[in-house]
């Protein structure tokens, strides 16, 4: 698969190094059985030298300085391929089609994401690296010293085989039925958790979390009693394995004493590898369960990875500079082939021109908005960026020149200063300027390191209104050609909006802006205004012509009121 060569590749070298180890560790362990058996011997027939336990004490001790060595390859690959596996989730996001992550969710993502890095990790830890460093070489090595001592004991082991997988099969078969039960549980409880922290402010006012509490209630009793018998499962099973393993040991036993062709040491070697013969099956038995598990949530994980890219990122016609001219010629848009959202729209935006979208919600803002940032594709028409088809742009160049402000205006844990200007050098008198356009002046006074005091995670030291405008500040420090601010002034009061506006159409009239606004006094400035109402243009103009024609915008005016 795909998902695994890459982070294979990526972590070769360690993985190599973890398993050779492993290999290295088990041979030593096994071979230095078969030193113990020459000191039993030599001591039974009294010819007991040091060298056998010169070598048997080095065997060991290599194998102890080994086993702390492991430590180091074992948390590399353990975690490295974890991180790994999740990195790959944030790299798809980087190319998803935007339609298709809508579809799916931010909640449903991240628990995918995090059961996919997780499963896919275990099946390479403890399944496939398990396989090979530990599991077949116990197996080899010791079936290889066994039939050193005596070629026939190794029927006896096969013959054991035989018997302990057709028992263990019939018991892992409820083994597999109990932790798909726990697996499914899981899910059911995450979901009532994740949506339960995501979504406080419902699940309280609406006095929904007792019911939800009441049914996470049932999900951890499940989860609890198929754990329960999932312990009961596995204690019969090793119950049965070791019960297996006596009897071949006591077979063993009986055949050396009636035979009296083996000495002590061989004896005692034999049932010493018999039970390293025998691990390897019941332990595989077991991981061969999650194994199987793991795939269906590794399965689930790939689909999110082969969900549908948005080619348009990385090919087409890459640009390295644009004026910012924006013309749109019968475009249509829908999501369905129900309702179009955007119906034959034709529009231009002038390069350094300003431009409101308004109309009520449904009326396609936004819309118009996600096909100019080329989120979404129109079905026909054209859409011109410098007379340049944006179907045939490179988005990933295209993002280059465009800036863009939500209202939820993100902010990051650092300084004032990182969250404004990030890398750049600005000098402090500079960044301070801006502060006053967006009336941060005030709010920047009260800070006890000034530009240098940290916001906090998500901006939780600051009010909505004083987050929007920390973002709507870092345009100033922008060069990007074409600014577009999605109700990125939603969370502030009417009088600092409309100052906060005014600067921005003032200082930033070399650069292309088009503003979504719900409060119409904050548009005053702008050269143009499209009134929208079910995707199609109903009036254009300036706000005070709008206002004079008393039709729709005047509509939506007094209804602001």
């Amino acid at each position: 698969m795909k998902l695994f060569k890459e982070v294979i590749k990526n972590n070769l070298k360690m993985i190599v190094f973890y398993v050779l180890i492993g290999i290295i560790i088990n041979f030593l362990d096994l071979y230095s059985v078969t030193y113990y058996q020459k000191i039993l011997d030599a001591f039974q027939f009294q010819t007991l030298t040091l060298v056998p336990l010169i070598m048997y004490g080095v065997l060991l001790l290599i194998s102890t300085i080994l086993g702390y060595i492991e430590n180091y390859p074992e948390q590399q690959v353990k975690n490295k391929l974890y991180l790994d596996f999740k990195l790959q989730s944030l790299k798809k996001m980087k190319s998803i089609d935007y339609l298709e992550y809508q579809k799916i969710g931010t909640g449903r993502l991240t628990q995918k994401a995090e059961d996919g890095a997780t499963a896919s990790r275990d099946i390479m830890i403890n399944f496939w690296l398990k396989l090979f460093r530990y599991l077949l070489p116990t197996a080899i090595f010791s079936l290889i010293f066994i039939f050193r001592v005596k070629k026939e004991y190794v029927l006896f082991v096969f013959l054991g085989y035989i018997i302990v997988v057709i028992i263990s099969n019939l018991i892992l078969k409820k083994l597999y039925k109990l932790k798909e039960s726990i697996l499914l549980n899981q899910e059911f409880l995450n979901k009532h958790l994740v949506r339960g922290f995501m979504e406080l402010v419902v699940f309280r006012t609406n006095k929904k979390f007792d019911t939800e509490i009441k049914v996470t209630k049932e999900g951890i009793k499940n989860i609890v009693d198929s754990k329960t018998k999932i312990k009961l499962v596995h204690e019969i099973f090793f119950t049965v394995f070791a019960l297996i393993v006596n009897i071949l040991k006591v077979i063993v036993l009986g055949y050396a004493v009636m035979n009296s062709n083996l000495s002590v040491g061989a004896v005692v070697t034999v049932i010493s590898l018999l039970g390293k013969a025998y691990e390897p099956i019941a332990i595989f038995n077991v991981e061969y369960v999650d194994y199987k598990l793991n795939k269906v949530t590794v399965k689930k994980y790939i689909e999110l990875l082969d969900i549908k890219d948005d080619v348009a990122l990385n090919q087409g016609l890459k640009i390295k500079r644009i004026d910012g001219n924006i013309e749109f010629k019968d475009v249509t848009y829908s999501y369905n082939e129900d309702k179009n959202i955007i119906n034959d729209l034709s529009f231009k935006i002038n390069k350094n021109s300003s431009v409101a979208l308004v109309g009520e919600s449904g009326s396609g803002k936004s819309t118009i908005i996600k096909l100019i940032m080329g989120l979404v594709k129109y079905n026909k028409g054209n859409i011109l960026i410098d007379n340049n088809e944006l179907s045939k742009l490179n988005l990933n160049s295209f993002y280059d020149h465009v800036s863009y402000v939500s209202q939820e205006a993100p902010i990051f844990d650092g300084t004032l200063r990182e969250n404004l200007i990030f890398d750049k050098k600005i000098s402090d008198d500079e960044i301070i300027k801006v502060l006053s356009l967006v009336c941060l002046d005030k709010f920047y006074e009260k800070l006890e390191r000034g530009l240098d005091t940290e916001l906090g995670e998500k901006g939780v030291r600051m009010s909505g209104g004083e987050r929007q405008r920390v973002a709507l500040a870092r345009l100033f420090f922008d060069d990007s050609k074409i600014i577009i601010l999605d109700e990125a002034t939603s969370a502030m009061d009417n009088i600092t909006e409309k100052h906060v506006m005014e600067n921005i159409v003032k200082q930033l009239d070399n650069k292309t802006l088009i503003v979504i606004a719900h409060r119409l006094e904050t548009i005053k400035d702008v050269d143009k205004i499209y009134v929208l109402f079910d995707g199609v243009i109903q009036e254009q103009g300036k706000y005070d012509e709008l206002l004079h024609k008393n039709g729709y915008f005047t509509k939506l005016y007094k209804s602001a009121k």
